[in-house]
């Protein structure tokens, strides 16, 4: 048995292997769930990709928010989206406009690659859903705009940007 063989069998796997594994494993998630409730149920069952990844995105906002002692501002959003980015493995590249807007351009993301390999492109029903729901849930007033869509030639660009409510 080899070194890295013996020692995952005994739990010995390292932090850095378990991460790689746990990113490739929710990548190929996010990409097969899309493909396979288009393929059964069509529309509806892209209806409900984007619903499941809102509703995940909005929990762990709440989850961000008490870990990671995250408050109600742009900036805080806009930090949530950068966090969530290196657990994903992504690269993003964050443009602040003004003080209540702030671009995001991914030079690289693993999820875009992946849909791209399968020839489709479903950050709309995946993505887009989860990162918004983080955005809006974690700020108040916040919401995600889409600059430019991702298709087969580049990555999407988001904004978050902040817009005066009645709460005020």
């Amino acid at each position: 048995m080899g070194i890295m063989k013996a020692a995952a069998v005994k739990g010995m796997i390292p932090a850095g292997n378990k991460v790689s594994e746990l990113r490739s494993n929710l990548v190929r998630l996010i990409t097969e769930m899309p493909i396979v409730l288009n393929e059964r149920f069509g529309e509806e069952g892209l209806k409900a990709v984007a619903e499941i990844f809102r509703r995940l995105g909005e929990q762990d906002a709440i989850a961000m928010k008490e870990r990671l002692g995250l408050g109600e501002s742009l900036k805080d959003a806009v930090d949530a989206w950068i966090v969530i980015g290196h657990v994903m493995g992504s690269k993003m590249d964050v443009t602040w406009e003004s003080e209540n807007r702030a671009v995001a351009n991914h030079p690289f993301c693993p999820q875009y690659e992946e849909f791209k390999k399968n020839g489709k492109i479903y950050c709309e029903f995946a993505c887009w859903p989860y990162v918004g729901a983080i955005g809006e849930k974690i700020a108040p007033g916040v919401k995600m705009e889409i600059v430019q869509p991702a298709d087969m030639n580049r990555t999407c660009t988001k904004a978050l940007v902040y817009t005066l409510t009645d709460v005020e």
